[in-house]
């Protein structure tokens, strides 16, 4: 029976773990940047990596003695996952490397039935089911399923200054002039910025446009349309249980207050967070309680 549980919730800005020694309650925690296997699997391999040997060292343990439970964006995809659980094998052989998705659903409502949907650099809709079901619903990735995100909002927000200019050959609302302050105003400049943007990139543009959407046009247009991802990833992650609903990440807080009202009523104060989601698992499988399973796509 081992020492110590480690719980890890990676993603596509950054990285926490939080390392617990059960008999006494003592923790270590650490904070790493972004660790994203569908973004970039050997940044996030080499993150991962460096945490877990960190927090082994602060805690003065080794990997036999640690059951580690890490909820990692682009999990759901077998071979990268299986890579990953390959390169971390030899530093903790008891590893379970499931989905951010995952340990979401299990720390938000302690373990209970609960539909979460995260807002972050990518979106996704998760429900833990009465059953003990779990689904998870979009967070296919930036190219086709993470509507509702930052990257994706800071991509429209991009699309809609790049129109602005094609119709007026210039920069004039707050919203272009928000955004050009990254990408630049000089064409070939943003040329330049969009052959190279990464997912990223796209989501550091995304706190420009909620302050903005009360006053300018365009940043009004963007959110609008974003609102609507959110709705539809709510309803599609609700569609045929209710629940409570918790909405997670950086986008959050600015959003919660624009949902209809129907899905504001349904919405519940988060008990818990990805970390202590990862943990929850740790602690189950370690004791039996609980078999290393994947969600249903």
């Amino acid at each position: 029976m081992t020492d110590f549980i480690l719980g890890i919730d990676a993603g596509g800005t950054k990285t926490l773990g939080r390392l617990l020694h059960l008999a006494s309650g003592r923790s270590w925690q650490l904070k790493m940047g972004s660790a994203s296997l569908t973004n970039d699997y050997n940044n996030a391999a080499a993150t991962l990596y460096q945490l877990i040997s960190n927090l082994f060292e602060q805690a003065h343990c080794t990997g036999d003695q640690v059951t580690v439970v890490a909820g990692v964006p682009g999990a759901g995809n077998l071979q990268l996952r299986k890579s990953l659980e390959l390169h971390l094998a030899e530093l903790c052989p008891q590893l379970w490397i499931t989905t951010d998705a995952k340990t979401s659903v299990w720390g938000a409502n302690n373990g209970q039935p609960v539909a979460v949907v995260a807002l972050g650099t990518g979106s996704v809709g998760m429900r833990l089911e009465p059953s003990g079901e779990e689904r998870q619903f979009g967070g296919w990735g930036f190219n086709i399923g993470d509507e509702g995100s930052g990257a994706i909002l800071g991509k429209m927000a991009v699309r809609e200054v790049l129109d602005e200019f094609d119709r007026s050959r210039g920069f004039g609302s707050a919203l272009a002039k928000a955004v050009t302050a990254v990408i630049g105003t000089d064409p070939a400049n943003i040329l330049g910025w969009l052959k190279h943007a990464a997912v990223n990139d796209f989501s550091r543009l995304a706190p420009l446009v909620l302050p903005l959407a009360a006053s300018c046009p365009q940043a009004a247009k963007v959110f609008a349309r974003y609102l609507k991802d959110v709705v539809e990833l709510i309803d599609l992650t609700c569609l045929d249980v209710r629940l409570p609903i918790v909405i997670l990440g950086g986008l959050a807080e600015g959003t919660i207050p624009h949902l209809p009202a129907r899905i504001r009523q349904q919405i519940i104060p988060a008990a818990g967070t990805s970390v202590d989601g990862a943990l929850l698992l740790a602690k189950k499988w370690r004791s039996g309680e609980l078999e290393k399973t994947e969600p249903r796509l």
